[in-house]
C-alpha cells in the first residue's frame, strides 16, 4: 500500500523560518560579539602599545635632560678649574632645594664625595664611579630606599678642565615619582610599572599594589614563565626585543584563575638597555570599550523583542487564518448559516451542556413551494432568495440561537433556553408574518411563505436526532394543513 506524502501544515512552515531566522540572527549576533570583543582588545592593546613606546621615550627624555642640566653645572664647575669650594658647595645645595633631583654630590678623583648636605663619603668602589672616571656619563641600576620605599638612580656626569678629569658630578633622581607622572593618568592608575635589565631582574617596581603579584627579588622571566601567554608569541619575544630595541604586547594568564589575564606592553629604554613594561589585567584596560559591549546587549535585547514580536504576529496571524478557515468550514456558502455539517454537531454539543431543565425551542423550516421558484424564474433568482432568507432568519432570531441550512430549501433553528412555549411559538408566528410581507422584485413583487415543524426539548428530545425526527412530524402536519403555518409536535 502506498505511503500517503505528508504535507505540511502552514503552522509548520512558519515555524521552519523562526527556527531559521532565529539561527540566522543568532549566528549574527555571535559574530558581532566576538568582533566586538575582538575589537575592544585591538583598541586596547593598541593604546597600551602606543603608550608604552611614548612613555619609555619620555622616561628617556627626562633623563637626558638632567643628564644635561649636570653637564650643564660641570662645565660650569670645570670652567673655575677648582672641584671642591664653598662657592660650589652653595650651588649644590641650591640645586637640591630647586629641583626635583633628591641628592647631589662633587666626588673628588680618589672618590671622596661631598654631599649637599655636608655628609662626606667615599664611593670609590661604587661602579657608577669607578666608569664615570674615565669620562662616561653613568646611570646606576635603581635602588629602593628603606625608608620612603621610593627607587632612586644616580646619574653622573665627569667635570672637565682643560680637557682633564677633576671630578664627578652625582644626582639621585626619584624614579617612582617619575612613574608617577608618566603612568598614573594610564586607565586611572590601575596597573603598575616594572623596568627590567636584559637579564630579566628588576631595577624598579612600582604602581597599583591590588594587581601587583611580582615584587622586588623576583625574575621577570621566571615568574611569568608559570604563566600562559596567549597567543603565538612568548617571554622570549621580550628577550629578543631587548636585542632588537622593539616594543610589543603579550597577554598572559595565570593557569587555574579566573579574571588573572594580564597585559604586558613592553618597550626599550636605550640608557643601561634597559626594558619598561606596564602590567594591568585586561579587565580594566578593556573597560574603556565598555560601550562596545553595551551596544552588543541593546542589539541582543533588539534581536530578542523582534523574535518575540515576530513570532506573536505569526501566531496571531496564523490564529485568524485558522478561525476564518474553521468559519468557513461551517458556513453555507450561499445563505451564512451554518452548513448541514456543522449543525447538528454543535446543536448536539450544545443540549449536552444545558441544564437539564432548560427549555429549548427545535424549529425545522421549509420554504413553501421552492421548486416552483427556481422553475418558473431561475435557479439564480432561487438562490437570491434564499440569501435572503439567510439573512432574514439571523435578523429574526438571537446571536446565541443556532441556524443551519440542512438541505436546499430546508433550515432548523435552535431557539435557546426560551422562557415557555408561548414565547417561543409567539416568535415562530412573528416571524411568519414578517416573510409574508418580503416582497421579491425578482419574482414580481410576490413573497415566500414558510411551513414550520416545532419541538421543545428536553421533552421531546435531547439529541439532534429526536429532536429533528419529531419536528418533521409537526412539519409534515403543517403541509397537510396548506403551508404558511406551523405545527407543535404531541406526542401520541
Amino acid at each position: 500500500m502506498p505511503m500517503k506524502k505528508k504535507t505540511e501544515t502552514p503552522l509548520q512552515g512558519y515555524l521552519s523560518s523562526i527556527v531559521a531566522f532565529i539561527i540566522a540572527t543568532a549566528m549574527g549576533i555571535l559574530v558581532f560579539s566576538i568582533a566586538s570583543h575582538h575589537a575592544a582588545d585591538q583598541l586596547a592593546q593598541k593604546k597600551l602599545t602606543s603608550n608604552i613606546s611614548r612613555q619609555s621615550i619620555h622616561f628617556e627624555e627626562i633623563l637626558n635632560v638632567n643628564y644635561q642640566f649636570l653637564d650643564g653645572v660641570a662645565a660650569q664647575i670645570g670652567a673655575e678649574g677648582e672641584l671642591i669650594s664653598e662657592k660650589n658647595k652653595n650651588m649644590l645645595s641650591a640645586i637640591q632645594s630647586t629641583t626635583s633631583i633628591d641628592h647631589v654630590a662633587l666626588i673628588e678623583p680618589d672618590g671622596t664625595s661631598h654631599y649637599e648636605n655636608g655628609d662626606i663619603k667615599n664611593v670609590s668602589h661604587r661602579s657608577y664611579f669607578q666608569e664615570g672616571i674615565t669620562g662616561k656619563r653613568t646611570l646606576r641600576d635603581p635602588v629602593q630606599s628603606s625608608i620612603d620605599h621610593e627607587t632612586r638612580v644616580i646619574l653622573s656626569v665627569p667635570v672637565l678642565h682643560d680637557n682633564a678629569i677633576i671630578g664627578l658630578l652625582s644626582a639621585s633622581y626619584n624614579v617612582t615619582e617619575l612613574n608617577h607622572l608618566i603612568f598614573d593618568d594610564l586607565f586611572g592608575g590601575e596597573g603598575f610599572c616594572i623596568i627590567i635589565n636584559e637579564d630579566g631582574d628588576i631595577i624598579t617596581l612600582d604602581g597599583n599594589s591590588t594587581h601587583q603579584i611580582i615584587s622586588y627579588g623576583d625574575n621577570f622571566f621566571d615568574f611569568y614563565s608559570q604563566w600562559t601567554v596567549c597567543g603565538k608569541d612568548s617571554l622570549q619575544t621580550i628577550r629578543d626585543a631587548f636585542q632588537a630595541k622593539t616594543h610589543g604586547l603579550l597577554k598572559l594568564s595565570q593557569p587555574g584563575i579566573q579574571k588573572s589575564s594580564r597585559y604586558v606592553a613592553y618597550a626599550p629604554i636605550l640608557l643601561n638597555n634597559w626594558m619598561i613594561c606596564y602590567v594591568i589585567p585586561v579587565s580594566v584596560a578593556n573597560a574603556n570599550y565598555s560601550f562596545i559591549h553595551n551596544y552588543e546587549l541593546i542589539l541582543n535585547v533588539y534581536f530578542i523583542l523582534l523574535i518575540i514580536l515576530l513570532i506573536g504576529r505569526i501566531v496571531s496571524v496564523h490564529t485568524r487564518d485558522y478561525n476564518e478557515l474553521v468559519h468557513t468550514a461551517q458556513i453555507d456558502g450561499l445563505t451564512a448559516v451554518y452548513n448541514k455539517e456543522h449543525t447538528q454537531p454543535a446543536i448536539d454539543e450544545f443540549l449536552r451542556t444545558s441544564r437539564p431543565d432548560a427549555l429549548h425551542a427545535f424549529l425545522i423550516l421549509d420554504i413553501d413551494k421552492f421548486k416552483n421558484v427556481n422553475d418558473t424564474y431561475g435557479h439564480a433568482v432561487g438562490d437570491k432568495v434564499l440569501q435572503r432568507v439567510g439573512e432574514f432568519l439571523k435578523n429574526q432570531f438571537r446571536d446565541d440561537d443556532i441556524i443551519g441550512r440542512v438541505g436546499g430549501d430546508e433550515f432548523v433553528i435552535l431557539m435557546k433556553q426560551v422562557s415557555s412555549r408561548d414565547a417561543a411559538l409567539s416568535r415562530v408566528r412573528s416571524m411568519l408574518e414578517h416573510i409574508r410581507s418580503v416582497k421579491h422584485a425578482e419574482m414580481n413583487g410576490q413573497a415566500i411563505t414558510f411551513s414550520v415543524g416545532v419541538a421543545f426539548s428536553p421533552e421531546q428530545g435531547t439529541r439532534f436526532d429526536d429532536l429533528y425526527r419529531n419536528a418533521d412530524k409537526a412539519l409534515y402536519q403543517t403541509k397537510r394543513g396548506g403551508r404558511n403555518n406551523f405545527s407543535v409536535y404531541e406526542k401520541a
